[in-house]
């Protein structure tokens, strides 16, 4: 029997399987014990030099869920996941996930336990339902993925089912994501490799009607990605467009930190992963979402991507990538241009790696370099250790600033139940990475702990399993502020009917806030605690809900509280709502003001957030998301902040209220999985009301009347 002759049809045909070796051997992966099953699931396997094929059957006890979602997100029914370790290095796997209904995610799953499923390529998969088992047929082409080529290629294979019947998770191997020796405990198999080219060509066109600045635009670009060889592979990119299709989502932020956004072009979440450094405090070396928009270090500058270019080689233990952008010219002003340099070895289970990063900001006359090292070690098969130094240079007209920042990590399980989680670091005061990375904050000498206690040996006709938890942080600043220490414990139980509870408390000492004034004087705040009470229910047929409640003191001693609720319903096959709802309320919501000029209020906010999906068809799918939130503050009180972080009350500041609001209607007609057609509807406003005269329902009308962005979008994006 030849493997080419085998139909991806949903239907394991003896002519075309033949003899195939059929596993019926599982293990529970979660609940986390590790016991043996039997006929759970099986799998046969059959490898050639094109390709993987898996046969799969789910044997199944009771009625499995439906769930309208897009393709290209993780499933909470009946699914299977299968990840390949194609260069046997332990330090990343292509994920391929498929359900009972027929929707399908890929992606990339990291040595950092970080799914990434921005990554897509071609495979073929199709599901069929029985009366007892439904079946998922899969072919997964070589080059579909890059990796190295040998003589004979050596993978990694893990098969995991989700199994909506137990709420459990069952494997090939006994071994989860949790784990440190996860990847080495893959199934090893072998096999030769067609070494071919290859090339991708995928243009499209869009068109956008501005109606606020009543305005029409045409749009032609197109992403390329040539791989002559299986190690090697070149993509380029001009003129790339996607943000009018895939929408953030709706965050009100009065913090410093600045808000995290993830990358939603293709060309970046391509064959990015050997970019993708990170460390403590959200560090990250690569941050693409920077490129083609606004400047984190010249509030003025916003611009458009021109072009990109990446290209990536893999030999034996090494892999090098090489990653440039280009933006387009604004206001007669010349545009930001971004060049990433990336050199790794693998060496075993360990990774030692070298990046350099070159940013050049016309508009304010900067040119920064960020230079960083890493390494992944791994002690043992429990144990594991990271490190990382990092330097940025900043050339400025009058002016240079350097500065470095460091880091340790590490991770041990000590059996399946205990697991010990620290990170220690320090980020200089001066340290600017935020050209084209991201980190949460800088100035910072730290420490954290964590402990993790899980098992599910209880002899309970009621809990299921029960995890345990406890953290604690410690940190300083360059001006050595005694900056507030963290205590927390926390639980998580799941019953047998499968709700899950969860209660934590952590408490906060006093000290300096050293944010809140933007490098001005530090703030001295008292201590405070958070306690936190949760519940999930079960997933029902119909769908499941949650509610997450928050409580405690911030400020100067006053209360707040924080509710969330959602529910989840499917309506029918093809109609899936979920609605979801908060409220937070403080008696000392503390905000800056400019300088070292702080306002105390008591404060309110509400939102509201809608989404619908409804499957009009196999590749026709229809989806609405509605967000709104609005926010009063009455002031309390007016301080100035002094140098030794006592705040001095001046005269009361005006109160103020808001109101922010976004809504998409997107249609989208799927030619092949990566190709479609999609138009859209959108528009979103904010609201400022700066003495709060309005109520909450005129707030939310008034956002929805302030529309800062009304448009028409369609786009279209072919392959070749």
């Amino acid at each position: 029997m030849l493997a080419t002759e085998i139909i991806i049809d949903g239907i394991l045909n003896p002519s075309e399987w033949g003899d195939t070796l059929e596993n019926n051997i599982n293990y529970q992966v979660a609940p986390q014990t590790f016991n043996t099953q039997k006929d759970n699931f099986t799998y046969r396997i059959v490898t050639t030099d094109q390709g993987i094929y898996l046969g799969l059957t789910a044997n199944i006890k009771r009625t499995l869920r439906i769930r309208t979602q897009e393709n290209d997100k993780t499933f909470s029914n009946d699914h299977f996941q299968i990840m390949l370790d194609m260069n046997n290095n332990s330090s990343e796997s292509y994920v391929f996930g498929v359900n009972h209904q027929g929707n399908y995610f890929d992606g990339k799953y990291d040595v950092n336990s970080e799914l990434n499923l921005d990554w897509n390529n071609q495979w073929q998969y199709e599901a069929k339902l029985n009366s007892d088992n439904w079946i998922a047929e899969i072919f997964i082409p070589w080059r579909s993925m890059t990796f190295s080529i040998k003589n004979q290629n050596i993978f990694g294979l893990y098969i995991s089912r989700f199994d909506e019947s137990t709420n459990g998770t069952y494997a090939s191997s006994p071994t989860n994501e949790r784990m440190n020796n996860f990847f080495q405990q893959f199934s090893k198999l072998s096999t030769s490799v067609v070494n071919e080219s290859i090339f991708e060509f995928f243009p499209y066109i869009s068109a956008n009607r501005d109606i606020v600045e009543n305005k029409n635009n045409v749009s032609l670009g197109a992403d390329f990605f040539w791989q002559p060889t299986k190690n090697q592979r070149l993509s380029a990119t001009i003129n790339p467009d996607f943000g009018q299709v895939e929408s953030d989502e709706l965050i009100v932020n009065f913090s410093a930190i600045e808000s995290f956004f993830s990358e939603k072009r293709p060309f970046f979440s391509d064959n990015q992963s050997l970019f993708d450094v990170t460390a403590p405090e959200s560090l990250t070396v690569v941050h693409t979402p920077r490129v083609g928009g606004k400047s984190y270090y010249d509030d003025s500058y916003n611009s458009e991507l021109n072009s990109a270019l990446k290209y990536t080689y893999s030999h034996s233990n090494y892999d090098v990538g090489i990653l440039s952008s280009f933006e387009e010219s604004t206001n007669d002003r010349a545009g930001r241009d971004f060049l990433s340099l990336r050199a790794q070895k693998s060496f075993n289970a360990n990774i030692l790696g070298v990046s350099v990063n070159h940013i050049n900001t016309p508009s304010i006359d900067r040119k920064a370099i960020v230079l960083s090292s890493d390494f992944h070690y791994k002690l043992s098969e429990s144990s594991e250790l990271n490190a990382g130094i990092i330097q940025s240079r900043i050339d400025l007209t009058l002016n240079n600033i350097n500065d470095i920042g460091w880091w340790v990590t590490g991770s041990s399980d000590i059996d399946d139940q205990h697991s010990h989680e620290f990170s220690l670091f320090t980020y200089g005061e001066d340290l600017q990475l935020n050209d084209i990375g991201y980190v949460k904050r800088v100035n910072r000498k730290q420490f954290e702990y964590e402990y993790e206690y899980q098992t599910s040996n209880i002899n309970s006709t009621y809990i299921r399993d029960v995890t345990i938890g406890f953290e604690t942080e410690l940190k300083t600043n360059f001006q050595n502020e005694k900056l507030p220490h963290l205590i927390g414990t926390g639980i998580e139980i799941v019953t047998h009917n499968e709700f899950e509870y969860q209660a934590s408390f952590e408490l906060l000492s006093s000290g300096f806030d050293d944010l809140i004034t933007r490098s001005n004087n530090s703030l001295w705040l008292p201590s405070s605690y958070n306690i936190e009470f949760g519940v999930s229910s079960p997933e029902y047929l119909w769908g499941k809900y949650s509610t997450v409640l928050y409580l405690g003191t911030e400020g100067w001693k006053g209360k707040f509280y924080n509710i969330n609720g959602s529910i989840e319903q499917q309506i029918n096959d093809k109609l899936n709502v979920s609605v979801s709802v908060s409220q937070y309320n403080s008696d000392s919501w503390i905000e800056w003001d400019e300088s070292n000029s702080i306002d105390e209020f008591n404060f309110t906010e509400q939102g509201i957030e809608l989404n619908l999906d409804y499957q009009i068809s196999d590749n026709q799918e229809l989806r609405i998301k509605l967000a709104a939130i609005i926010g009063k503050a009455k002031n309390l009180s007016h301080y100035v902040i002094e140098n030794n972080g006592l705040a001095k009350p001046q005269e009361k500041s005006d109160n103020f209220a808001f109101s922010e609001n976004a809504f998409q209607l997107r249609y989208k007609y799927s030619l092949s999985k990566l190709t479609a057609f999609y138009l859209s509807y959108g528009f979103g406003g904010e609201y400022e009301d700066e003495i709060a005269k309005f109520g909450k329902r005129n707030l939310y009308k008034h956002a929805f009347k302030e529309k800062a962005a009304h448009n028409i979008f369609a786009k279209l994006r072919l392959s070749y």
